[in-house]
């Protein structure tokens, strides 16, 4: 074999060598997209979801936030954890999970959602003491957190502050005198926790609309 054929089927198989690496790699990134989110971002054996979340004494499934008086305003986020492998019959305490902390954002639907102007900042809070015990292939295991979902702080803050004075019709919605009155938001709560043994970290997020008025100042 002369020199130059030589150097040339070392070239082509440096050129096969690069495109089987190639298309090892496009596989891989397929596959990766393949994946859902909760299996990338998650490596625990659970699946932990929000549920539901509701209000005391709301009907409609929406909170009514009324900046007069300035108290909290709480929320029952419904937390259920259940398994990505039905088929596993047997439970272990090494993969309870514990809730560990919340937060809440608020954004509008009009797309003016910054903070401090359009909408209230975002909060966070602690879950002490809620643990789920591992779930078996019956099904999923549920409990109710209590949260803040509007400290009584942002009612004294822009722009919840601003709402203050301002008349709304009960009936209607529409404020009886000029000006803003109301201030609809989705709040966005999202759920953290931590398998007890391993450390894994799992998250959980849902969505309320909440209604900012000054309802007390209300005409029928």
């Amino acid at each position: 074999m002369t020199g130059a054929a030589s150097k040339l089927e070392g070239f082509v198989g440096n050129v096969m060598k690069s495109l089987k690496i190639a298309g090892v790699l496009g596989m891989l990134t397929m596959m990766v997209g393949c994946v859902p989110d909760w299996a990338r971002e998650n490596e625990t054996g659970i699946i932990m979801e929000i549920a539901g979340i509701g209000f005391p004494n709301a009907s409609n499934g929406a909170l009514r936030s009324d900046v007069v008086p300035d108290i909290n305003d709480d929320a029952i986020v419904t937390v259920n954890i259940y398994r990505k492998n039905p088929t596993v019959t047997s439970t272990s305490a090494l993969e309870h999970v514990r809730l560990e902390s919340y937060a809440v954002r608020y954004f509008r639907t009009d797309g003016h959602s910054v903070e401090g102007v359009d909408v209230p900042h975002r909060i966070t809070g602690a879950l002490n003491s809620l643990r789920f015990h591992t779930p078996t292939e019956t099904g999923e295991i549920q409990l109710d957190a209590l949260i803040t979902i509007v400290r009584q702080q942002a009612k004294h803050e822009a722009p919840l502050v601003n709402l203050v004075g301002v008349i709304v019709n009960t009936q209607t919605g529409i404020p009886v005198l000029p000006g803003e009155g109301l201030i609809t938001t989705i709040a966005e709560v999202t759920v953290y926790g931590r398998q007890v043994t391993t450390g894994e970290p799992l998250s959980a997020t849902g969505t309320a609309e909440v209604t900012f008025a000054d309802f007390n100042n209300a005409a029928q």
